[in-house]
């Protein structure tokens, strides 16, 4: 009877312990020693409850919540206008919207194949042709000025003309051979990649084998986001940035989640909003 008791025990003591990390889970982790919050919160305002200086005032650019589809502005500052991507779900499209400087959707232009469409400075770019419509509006794509489109050249001659091309050009992209032919492709199994230039306004094409190389030592214009990283979303600057947080909880310990005090300036005003951030 004594072993039976003793079994009996530990399994008592195992489901106590099982009971009592359940309960430290989801009410003790959850105790946070911050400060009080109170100024902040009359301060800070979230956009619904109206967010405004004695000369501006801030609302909702888009009334559908976009949530992850819409990317951060990039800005244009020399046309004075804002560029929005929003990724479609079905993940084969992608739409850019341009704002003019009073907020209004002056323009948009949709692209299929969206894995391969990225803003390179002044133009969108895919792996088969370019578009000029952030500069211009035109909404017809364009060819790439292929050097070998046969893909027959010698690896020396690639090599070669590759280097004189960068050198004068003010943009360079690539695109991976995995990204750029079909499966039944021979150009695929022989990892044929594709390097674009950007020379006096037109976009020249170069095919070689491993083209690959860090585009950080290439030239480039890839625009940068007006908006900081997520990552260094606490960083004070110039733009916006968050000024304090609130964690709601211990449970996301390396996200944003919780509340956000955010500072926008605009000319001589700070903005203070508030705004709920959840993990994406």
């Amino acid at each position: 009877m004594g072993i039976y008791r003793k079994n009996i025990l530990v399994i008592l003591l195992a489901i106590a312990g099982f009971i009592l990390s359940i309960a430290y889970g989801y009410f003790f982790r959850n105790f946070i020693r911050q400060p009080d919050f109170k100024l902040k919160d009359s301060q800070y305002k979230l956009l619904p409850e109206g967010v405004k200086t004695e000369r501006y005032s801030v609302t909702r650019l888009f009334k559908k919540s976009y949530r992850n589809n819409l990317s951060k502005p990039y800005y244009f500052a020399s046309r004075k206008n804002i560029i929005f991507i929003e990724h479609h779900e079905d993940k084969r499209k992608q739409s850019f919207y341009r704002l003019d400087s009073l907020g209004n959707v002056a323009d948009s232009i949709t692209f299929d194949n969206d894995y391969s469409t990225i803003i390179r400075g002044d133009y969108i770019v895919q792996n088969t042709a370019y578009s000029s419509w952030i500069l211009d509006g035109d909404t017809t794509t364009k060819k790439y000025i292929e050097l070998n489109a046969s893909v027959d050249w010698p690896e020396d001659k690639v090599e070669e003309e590759f280097s004189r091309l960068n050198q004068k050009a003010t943009d360079v992209f690539y695109f991976k051979f995995d990204r750029l032919w079909k499966y039944d492709d021979p150009n695929r199994n022989r990892e044929i990649d594709k390097a674009i230039f950007l020379i006096n306004g037109k976009w020249l094409a170069l095919y070689g084998k491993k083209l690959y190389v860090n585009l950080d030592d290439l030239p480039g214009a890839q625009l940068p986001n007006l908006v900081p990283d997520s990552k260094a979303f606490d960083k004070p600057n110039s733009i916006v940035y968050v000024a304090d947080y609130q964690k709601i909880n211990l449970v996301k310990e390396d996200n944003w989640y919780g509340v956000a005090y955010i500072n926008l300036f605009y000319k001589t005003d700070t903005i203070k909003i508030k705004a709920k951030l959840f993990p994406e």
